[in-house]
């Protein structure tokens, strides 16, 4: 009885044993290791590591520690100049309510704008750059919102009627996510203090639900209060381009050479040199183009809505179709340029041969 006090039991003395065990030196460890187990080696596990650096750099359009945010995104529609141009010209195209509950949806969002005029201190004759940051943030992130409670709403219901959605998701989602960056290439420009946060974060809280309510009673409802959001979008973002090309207004003065984001310059596709102004431009086009498509949607009637093919789906092949073009054109650039050049060891002449 003694004994087995001062020694233990025979579990105790085999847990004591391995604990002695574990207590020698690691280089009886490492060798115990190596008699049994081969260690992996570098080329076990990245296999002809110069080719795979090799076609990593030829197919990558950005940094290594940026790609999971150029990659795998939605396709936008790259905006040309002339269509710019002509989106502008539909700055001034309002939708006139029909019945009782789009009076009152356009008589919240104009209140609301208003309001939002006031809180910002922006004013439209000649608005203060320092409003313009705010305004622009605020606006954005809750932009972003009905597009994603509209493509989650769509996916359940596909879930729940097992049924196809017929493209819809696709167009609430891409909307979504152009707006989600807009309000990056913002944050790239402007700078949110804590004040501007918690304003963002409250106007999330309160919107959700209420957009989501809009939906649950009648889809269209939704879409056409969103339409009349991106008419305030688009009379703004046009007044705040004209201002910026205007000499001598506050806008002007603050961005006259101030060029666009690199976050911009990538998403939209633009020159190099483009400036902030065309950054803004290109946004405006956006919002246009949501504004259209928004009430769209609220004019289809239940059945169309959900049972017909979506109309915009053929914008979104083009786009992607376009999007691969590009692409396609940068590699082929791209890897031309690692072998010399095309033009490399060439020369003009007459003759058969040179």
């Amino acid at each position: 009885k003694r004994r087995a006090l001062a020694f233990g039991s025979r579990p105790e003395r085999q847990c004591l044993h391995t604990t002695t065990a574990l207590r020698r030196p690691m280089t009886s460890l490492l060798r115990l290791t190596n008699a049994v187990v081969r260690p992996i080696t570098t080329r076990t596990i990245v296999p002809r590591i110069a080719a795979v650096r090799a076609n990593a750099r030829l197919m990558s359009t950005s940094s290594k520690t940026t790609l999971g945010d150029h990659s795998w995104r939605q396709q936008n529609h790259i905006w040309s100049e002339l269509e710019i141009a002509e989106r502008m010209q539909t700055s001034d195209l309002k939708h006139v309510p029909q019945n009782f509950s789009e009076l009152v949806l356009q008589k919240m969002v104009r209140v609301a704008y208003h309001t939002f005029n006031f809180m910002t201190g922006y004013q439209h004759a000649d608005p203060p750059p320092t409003s313009i940051g705010y305004r622009l943030i605020i606006l954005e992130s809750v932009a972003g919102v009905p597009g994603m409670l509209g493509g989650m709403f769509r996916h359940f219901r596909s879930l729940r009627q097992l049924e196809r959605d017929h493209g819809f998701i696709f167009t609430l989602l891409e909307e979504a996510e152009n707006e989600r960056m807009h309000l990056i290439v913002c944050m790239s420009f402007f700078e949110a203090g804590p004040v501007t946060r918690f304003v963002v974060s409250a106007g999330q809280l309160a919107m959700t639900p209420f957009l989501a309510g809009l939906y649950l009673v009648r889809p269209q409802l939704l879409h056409r209060f969103v339409g009349y959001l991106e008419e305030t979008a688009v009379h703004t973002y046009t007044n705040i381009v004209t201002m910026a090309e205007t000499p001598g207004t506050k806008l002007h003065t603050a961005w006259s050479d101030v060029r666009a984001p690199t976050t911009a310059i990538e998403y939209w596709q633009m020159p190099d040199d483009a400036m902030w102004v065309d950054c803004l431009k290109r946004m405006l086009a956006d919002e246009s183009h949501h504004r259209d498509v928004n009430h769209a949607l609220a004019s289809m009637p239940h059945e169309t809505l959900f049972g017909d093919d979506n109309p915009f789906v053929h914008e979104h092949m083009a786009d992607y179709e376009a999007g691969v073009k590009r692409r396609t054109e940068r590699v082929l650039k791209r890897a031309l340029e690692e072998v010399g050049g095309v033009d490399a060891n060439k020369t003009r002449s007459d003759k058969a041969l040179a």
